[in-house]
């Protein structure tokens, strides 16, 4: 801790000493180029709440999800892209629909990752899955989804079933304690450290 620590003090003796008096005679591109070397590192994960005109939510086995294979469409974002950008092409290539980004359902992460879960509208079209990347596909009653999911993604679904119900939706912790017990929630989930009937809601 006291590596880290010494570190950011560093980097705050470099701004106030050396870049802040400079900083307004700085180009754009070199100032934007400084900031992200500054700044913190972590991959964003997209997944959507795909729902058809019955109200039914798509549900994929992906094929290199480990041991809870089921889950939302979503990925990875690739360099320059959007959020938005990003879930409609995944759901492109993993189902063949084209989706209509209705809302943003979820947004948080660990520190070394956040995931951002949509709300997804599709229409009429037949599904044809990604073979390489999807096994089976399903639709399912958004409160009763049958399988284990992604926290992130089982709170969405809760979010997406009770507004469907006419429902309040889940509360989403906004005080610091909360928020940190989430992190280190999810975190351990995505290490493998936590069992599949955990809440970690």
């Amino acid at each position: 801790m006291a590596i880290w620590s010494t570190i950011r003090r560093m980097k705050q003796l470099a701004w106030q000493d050396v870049l802040y008096p400079f900083w307004k005679y700085i180009p754009n591109t070199l100032r934007r180029w400084l900031i992200w070397l500054a700044s913190g590192k972590f991959i964003v994960g997209v997944s959507a709440v795909c729902l058809n005109e019955e109200n039914q939510v798509l549900l994929l086995e992906h094929r290199f999800h480990g041991r809870h294979p089921w889950g939302l469409p979503g990925g990875w974002l690739a360099r320059g892209e959007s959020p938005f950008t990003a879930i409609l092409r995944e759901v492109h290539e993993e189902t063949g629909l084209n989706a209509i980004v209705e809302d943003v359902l979820y947004a948080d992460g660990d520190g070394a990752r956040i995931e951002i879960v949509l709300l997804c509208r599709v229409w009429g079209e037949a599904v044809r899955i990604q073979r390489s990347e999807i096994l089976a596909y399903r639709w399912v009653d958004p409160a009763m989804p049958g399988v284990v999911l992604h926290p992130p993604q089982a709170y969405a679904l809760a979010t997406v079933a009770a507004r469907l119900q006419g429902e309040p939706a889940p509360t989403y912790p906004v005080n610091a304690r909360e928020a940190t017990q989430r992190m280190h929630q999810l975190r351990a989930w995505w290490h493998g450290h936590v069992e599949a009937n955990d809440d970690v809601r």
